[in-house]
């Protein structure tokens, strides 16, 4: 699906991944950051609708984090996180941890950067440490 067509889609419906990448990426094509076909690539989608709501944007390592754990969250999950960022700002909060449904996110509200992501399987058993604020949204 092109970015385009991602862009005019209606608010509200979740995209399934197949409609986020491209064709299966090449190993040296990973390391580009794009497709073959000239997509944009996860990073660049998920950046970009974040961009689209809110000042968020994803780190290095929480796109990788979300890859690697399937995580995929629909136009409604990103405007929940936005919305719990800006609880978190509005607070005065510094590093915050989001909860939407099955999801946590660790974000730095000063940087307006989501740090890393964890499905509810990769945040069982863990200890969140140096943030100064819960939201769940």
């Amino acid at each position: 699906m092109k970015l385009a067509e991602l862009q005019t889609r209606q608010a509200g419906l979740p995209l399934r991944p197949d409609q986020l990448l491209g064709p299966k990426e090449l190993p040296e094509q990973k390391r580009s950051g794009r497709v073959q076909n000239g997509q944009a690539n996860f990073n660049d989608i998920l950046n970009q609708k974040v961009a689209e709501q809110s000042k968020l944007k994803f780190s290095a390592h929480a796109v990788k984090r979300m890859d690697q754990r399937d995580m995929h969250p629909s136009q409604i999950e990103l405007e929940r996180l936005n919305h719990g960022f800006e609880m978190a700002r509005a607070k005065g909060a510094q590093s915050s941890l989001i909860l939407v449904d099955e999801m946590a996110y660790v974000v730095s509200v000063k940087n307006e950067t989501v740090i890393t992501a964890l499905d509810r399987d990769a945040a069982q058993g863990n200890v969140f440490s140096n943030i100064d604020s819960v939201a769940i949204v």
